[in-house]
């Protein structure tokens, strides 16, 4: 009795330091650690999707659309982040795991490495903004950018077909990005803003009272960019990411967020 006791508790132990290795080893095959309690999503100010903070709570368009028809269905609580934070460093964060989502975010080959990209919720088509003197009105081949200087994003979507060494493009980082680059469009500093996010950035100029000045022309080769709400990788697991795609479909069966930002944005012209 005493030889088989003594076999047994060799082999418990052996199955204890094996467990171990494998845990230190990191072949443990496991799901990403979420809170599960509660989703930190960060934003930046992009109107109308995004328009500003108050009170340290965000305002505009897509944060109401995801409080009133994603977030109850969605089961979890959500953590709002109390202020914008520009985007370049808001995907780092999600990278490194200091947030779980982002409200609003086009997609690339590289991003797909590190967030999880849901279903879209919605496409919006692309364009140049020039000023309304320029001689081009419309734009159907990129050889007509050639030699052009285009403002746009650090760290900003680029697509393929306007990646080209004959464009020269101006990036900034930072806050206030589409009213920087509109603002030295109207100077005369660059030739041109590309604008992936055509609504926002005709959002921004009406507001900066510049309409009169400047011309948005549609990028007729390229096709609309898709936004979606992404999930951290190494935060989020993929049962998070399936039961935001079921809230997403049962809120389009309710009203499509293309629908709701339409309206949201006449009501905050009613004075």
């Amino acid at each position: 009795m005493t030889l088989v006791s003594s076999a047994k508790r060799r082999t418990a132990r052996q199955c204890c330091l094996l467990a171990l290795l494998v845990l230190s080893s990191g072949l443990a095959v496991r799901e990403p650690v979420q809170a599960q309690q509660a989703l930190r999503i960060g934003y930046w100010q992009i109107p109308p999707h995004v328009i500003d903070v108050q009170n340290g709570k965000p305002r505009g368009a897509a944060i109401s659309y995801f409080r009133e028809y994603i977030e109850p269905r969605l089961g979890m609580a959500v953590v709002w982040d109390r202020d914008v934070t520009p985007p370049t460093r808001l995907m780092e964060q999600l990278r490194e795991g200091e947030k779980d989502a982002m409200i609003f975010l086009g997609k690339t080959e590289e991003r797909t490495e590190h967030f999880h990209y849901p279903q879209p919720y919605l496409e919006i088509p692309q364009a140049l903004v020039f000023s309304s003197g320029h001689p081009i009105e419309r734009v159907s081949d990129v050889s007509q950018l050639y030699g052009l200087r285009v403002g746009f994003l650090v760290g900003g979507r680029l697509p393929d077909a306007l990646r080209d060494d004959k464009i020269r493009y101006d990036l900034i980082a930072g806050e206030r990005l589409f009213e920087r680059n509109v603002e030295k469009l109207l100077l005369g500093r660059i030739d041109a803003v590309y604008a992936p996010l055509t609504i926002a950035l005709t959002n921004i100029i009406e507001q900066m009272q510049a309409g009169d000045r400047v011309k948005v022309v549609p990028i007729e080769f390229l096709e609309p960019v898709l936004i979606y709400t992404v999930f951290s990788k190494k935060t989020v697991g993929n049962a998070v990411v399936e039961r935001y795609n079921e809230a997403l479909e049962a809120a389009g069966s309710s009203r499509r967020y293309k629908d709701y930002v339409g309206d949201y944005e006449a009501e905050q012209k009613v004075p």
